[in-house]
Parts: C-alpha cells; structure tokens; sequence
C-alpha cells in the first residue's frame, strides 16, 4: 500500500512493520493504530468492519473535524438565542419598574395606579427571577465546566502518554546507538550497521546514529555509501565536524581531489587545526598537481604521471607528516595515536610489514583502538594479496 505523506509512522509495537490500518470500534482496548502483522497476530480480527485504511482514516478525521464545527455552531446559536432573550428581558425589566419624573408626569391617576401596584411587588419579582435564573445560570455554568474539564483533562493524559513514550523511545535509541558503538569500537562495523539503523528506524534524525553509521562504512571501503550518510548528518548540524572530514576522506579515495578539498576546508573553518582534514586537503593538493601535469602532455605518458598522481601524497607524508609524526614519538613513545599514525604513514607507503610493527604497539597500548586493529587487518590483506 502506498504510504500516506505526513502518516509514514512505525507501529507502536517493536520489530513491527510501518502504519497502515486503524480501527473505529468504540470498544476497541488494542492500538488504535497498527499494521498487518498486528492484525496476523489476531489483533482487531472481531471488529474488521471498523478497520480503516489510512486514506480512509484522513476522511475519516475530516469528517469528525465538519461534525465538531457544526456542533459549534450549533452552541453558538444557544449562546445568541439566550442573549438575545436576555436583551428582550432587560427591556421589560425597565418598562415594568423603571419611571422617570417626565414619565410620571404624563401618567393619569389610574396609570399611576397601577405603576404603583408593579413598583411595590419588585422585590417579590426580583427574588423570584434571580432565584430562577441563578440556578440555571449555576447548573449550566457547573455543566460547562464539567464537560470542559473533561476534554482538558483528555487532552492532558494525551499529551503525557506522548511524552512518555517519547522518552521511552529516546532510551530506545540511545540504548541501541551505545551497542552498535562498542562493536564499532571492536571493529565488528557490520554488525554495528545493523544497530545504528534500527536505532535510526526508530529515530532518522539521530545524529550520532547517523555519524557512526557513515564511519563503519568507511571502515569497510563503501565510501559512496559513507558519502550518503555522512550528508543526512549534516543535513541536520551542516557544521558537524567528524561528517565533513570522512565525507573529505571518501572522496580522496574516490580519487575525486577537488570535491575533497572542499569539504576538507569546510571542516577547517570550524577547526583550523583538524589534523585528519590537513592530512587529506594536503594529499590532495600534491595529487592535483601531478594531475594536471598529466594531462598537459603526451597520452604515451599519461598512465605513468596518473600513477604518480595517485601516490603522490606519499611524498607529502614522507617529507612533513613522517617528521611531525617522528618528534612526537621522540617527547612521547608510548603514545597510542602517533604510533598508529606512524603505522598508517608506512601503510600509504606501501611499507605493509613496517605498519603492522607500528600498529601492534599501539594495539598493545590500548587493545580496543580500532583504527589501529582496522590499519593492521588491512595491511595483513595486502600482504597476502602480494603473495
């Protein structure tokens, strides 16, 4: 069935499918809403000529919204009846015991008589209209408010169901996005995919879901899909650092230059010192200058200047990054990153074994550092692949 714009809502139960069906039936105690695994499990199977599909439960709700306004109306037309019978009273009320001295005087002795005569029996009348009146006025006041109360009171228990389940499902997701970030953290990114997108079923705006979600795939070389993700998390914060610099990454290994020097600069303007993002607009740069190089001569060397092109940032690691990377192992040897970093500068290198020496020992620093785990599985694969 095709899914209502505004209505593409999961079901209430967990592991269940999306909406689809509602149910009218007054004495109905399931879901209101539900889906056809609801209804294979047995649910609303007494009561199935009060099921509704979603374009019907639009006119349904439009329907509903036409009778409330006629009902409205309807109230407001008692509310202009009576005060229109108010107005009519009130001009009696000032006909009947209301004179004034001019009035008086175009009175005849009978006619003030009988002013005389409606004069003395106010006080009578008026206690016996307020009377009247007042315990109307009080019996429809107290239902009016009774019946006020009880749709304020509807809407209240509405209002905090919602926001209990929304806490619920909050905690769903932070639940499952803490799961499938352990297991990204052991390396297990498959597995942690399969977390981060059903804590993003629940929630698709989950920022870290999302985020994480765009890393496993980095980690496991689908950088067009870790593209795709990394943009529906800067959908959300357009400024989200750790999204800019692997969408950046990605498309360095999509050898796509230009487009990863953009966003590895927009990542800069947050953080001008993002050491990732320097690294790879800097591999970048050296690979486009090569780049046009090759295409400014002879096709007969085009294939040799491109391979050029493609390493040529080795050459910006071996002269800068291997330096920088060196005197910090010289004021810190044990230190977790540089070591890695110094593992994944060999590895650019081609230098497979080396890196693995490099990542083991900052493996044996800190056992769950999957970025190094991941450097080492890698080069162990190329190795063998030479073989």
């Amino acid at each position: 069935m095709k899914k209502i714009q505004g209505l593409h809502l999961k079901c209430p139960i967990e592991q269940h499918e999306f909406l689809e069906l509602a149910c009218v039936n007054k004495l109905c105690k399931a879901n209101r809403v539900y889906c056809h695994q609801c209804l294979k499990n047995g649910d609303h199977v007494a009561h199935q000529k009060d099921q509704k599909n979603l374009i019907e439960l639009i006119e349904f709700f439009h329907k509903i919204e036409q009778e409330s306004e006629n009902l409205i109306s309807k109230l407001c037309s008692m509310v202009e009846e009576i005060r229109e019978l108010f107005i009519e009273l009130n001009q009696e009320l000032r006909k009947t015991f209301q004179f004034s001295k001019e009035r008086l005087q175009q009175l005849n002795a009978k006619q003030l008589n009988q002013a005389l005569d409606q004069i003395i029996q106010f006080d009578e009348i008026k206690i016996d209209l307020l009377q009247e009146l007042e315990t109307c006025s009080d019996n429809m006041v107290n239902q009016l408010k009774i019946l006020i109360k009880d749709l304020k009171l509807k809407q209240q228990h509405n209002s905090q169901q919602n926001k209990q389940e929304q806490e619920q499902e909050k905690q769903k997701v932070e639940e499952l996005y803490k799961q499938g970030y352990k297991l990204y953290w052991d390396s297990k990114y498959k597995e942690a995919i399969k977390l981060f997108d059903a804590a993003l079923f629940i929630n698709t705006k989950h920022l870290d879901s999302l985020n994480y979600k765009a890393r496993s795939l980095y980690y496991l070389d689908n950088y067009n899909d870790a593209i795709i993700w990394a943009d529906k998390a800067l959908s959300i914060d357009s400024k989200h650092i750790d999204s800019l610099n692997y969408k950046a990454q990605c498309l360095f290994y999509l050898s796509n230059y230009n487009d990863a020097i953009i966003w590895a600069d927009k990542a800069l303007s947050i953080d001008s010192k993002h050491i990732d993002s320097l690294y790879y607009k800097g591999n970048c740069n050296d690979a486009i200058i090569w780049a046009d190089k090759a295409l400014s001569i002879d096709s007969k060397h085009l294939n040799s200047l491109q391979t050029k092109c493609n390493y040529s940032f080795l050459i910006w690691v071996n002269h800068y990054t291997k330096w920088i990377i060196d005197q910090a192992l010289n004021c810190k040897p044990n230190n977790c990153y540089s070591l890695y970093l110094r593992g994944k500068c060999l590895q650019s290198l081609q230098r497979y074994s080396e890196a693995i020496i490099y990542y083991e020992k900052s493996i044996q620093i800190d056992p769950n550092f999957s970025p190094s785990k991941n450097g080492k599985a890698k080069c162990e694969k190329l190795i063998n692949k030479q073989q």
